[in-house]
């Protein structure tokens, strides 16, 4: 019995990713589930370059504005619920089209990771310790972990040794998965890397004259526990120190640009690592070449 088939776009931070899954969703009747780590949460737009009513051209979204900033949502719920989109977008003879730039997200999907639901006792007991501390455990666990994730966010820290502690296994290496039930085609879109921080760097300059600094005051406002996976984000971290008076508002635009740069980087990390364990991943090139190689697929 054929598999169902499912698109797959992927790219670094600001690489146009949302406007070629539209294109796509146009020409094969699709509808897109987002694989985006912080466009989850309602309220958290500019910071997180959520994708507008009006960008969406009619075509259906998933995934965007599900939980509150305060809500703990984890890599098995995002799984879960996409596994249940894919059925639900097949059942009515559309394309799934999963577009992001989480790798993680898209890997839990490609790779059909085994997750076992969130230990809450876990985290909360996780949560409580420094990151020095948590650091410490997972260099002597998971080494290997360290090179793979951001060690100043605490969330990601804190996630890695949970995954460690209850697999007792290495996380990127041993990662229990299985076969995907869906054939899949994955797109990358690259783009030359210093064009790319040119982009991300003009990109945050527009965030501040579209209000992040109004929207990121809202948001603490109602959310004051800056420790929440929400307020860690790029854009918003940034923002509160500034309005927590560590730093300048000049300070923090530049650090939101130099950590988006160095978070393109791990992007661009994980996607050489999906094709190191064998999956293939076709470079986008321009619409008419992707076309056909969808076309050749869909009809296989």
């Amino acid at each position: 019995m054929k598999k169902k088939k499912i698109i797959i776009v992927l790219g670094a931070t600001a690489t146009g990713k949302s406007d070629l899954a539209i294109d796509l969703a146009k020409i094969f009747n699709g509808e897109i589930i987002s694989a985006d780590s912080r466009q989850i949460y309602r309220g958290m737009n500019i910071g997180s370059n959520k994708i507008t009513k009006q960008e969406q051209q009619n075509i259906k979204h998933h995934l965007l504005d599900i939980v509150n900033p305060d809500k703990i949502f984890t890599l098995y719920d995002w799984q879960k619920l996409t596994f249940k989109l894919i059925k639900e977008i097949l059942a009515k003879n559309k394309l799934p089209i999963i577009a992001g730039g989480t790798g993680l997200y898209i890997s839990s999907i490609v790779q059909n990771y085994q997750i076992p639901a969130t230990d809450l006792k876990l985290r909360k007991k996780l949560s409580k310790q420094s990151l020095t501390e948590l650091i410490r455990q997972l260099k002597e666990l998971d080494p290997s972990i360290l090179k793979q994730i951001d060690q100043k966010n605490k969330l990601k820290v804190v996630r890695a040794l949970e995954y460690t502690l209850s697999f007792k296994e290495n996380f990127i290496e041993k990662q229990k998965t299985n076969e995907c039930p869906y054939d899949f085609l994955i797109f990358e879109i690259k783009m030359d890397r210093q064009m790319l921080y040119k982009k991300i760097d003009q990109r945050v300059e527009q965030m501040i004259k579209q209000g992040l600094l109004k929207e990121v005051k809202r948001i603490y406002k109602k959310y004051p526990d800056k420790s929440l996976p929400a307020l860690n984000g790029i854009g918003y971290k940034e923002i509160i120190s500034y309005l927590d008076k560590e730093i300048t508002l000049s300070q923090a635009i530049d650090l939101i640009q130099k950590n988006t740069r160095h978070y393109t980087k791990r992007q661009l990390t994980w996607f050489r690592r999906m094709e190191k364990q064998g999956l293939k991943i076709h470079a986008h090139k321009n619409i008419l070449d992707t076309k056909k190689i969808i076309k050749e697929f869909t009809l296989d």
